[in-house]
């Protein structure tokens, strides 16, 4: 019985690392990119971005994985990796809105 015991140890504890949730980073925006966006460029870079914030959203609501990670880490892992993913994309977005400043996008 003892064994039992260590084996549903060892299981429930190898699946709380599997259970938080991944949602990838956007990356900064590089000189080239800046230098060479155009304007629609920029704007559809912004809507990917916006996409990619509102499938973060979707996907840290709570589910299966939200238990699991609740097991292993109480959760905190999740709430990092969602603050980490939308940081990102908040640093990603304030750039290109520099850049569509400079370009003089939307303006009339």
């Amino acid at each position: 019985m003892n064994k039992l015991n260590l084996l549903i140890l060892c299981l429930a504890l190898g699946l709380t690392g599997c259970a938080t949730k991944n949602y990838g980073r956007q990356g900064e925006l590089t000189k080239y990119e800046k230098d060479t966006m155009t304007c629609r460029e920029i704007a559809l870079e912004q809507a990917k971005i916006e996409g990619f914030k509102e499938h973060v959203e979707k996907e840290s609501q709570f589910d299966g994985r939200s238990v699991l990670s609740f097991l292993g880490d109480f959760g905190v892992g999740n709430v990092i990796e969602k603050g980490e993913a939308l940081k990102s994309a908040n640093r990603r977005l304030e750039q290109l809105k520099d850049v569509e400043k400079q370009k003089e996008c939307g303006e009339e």
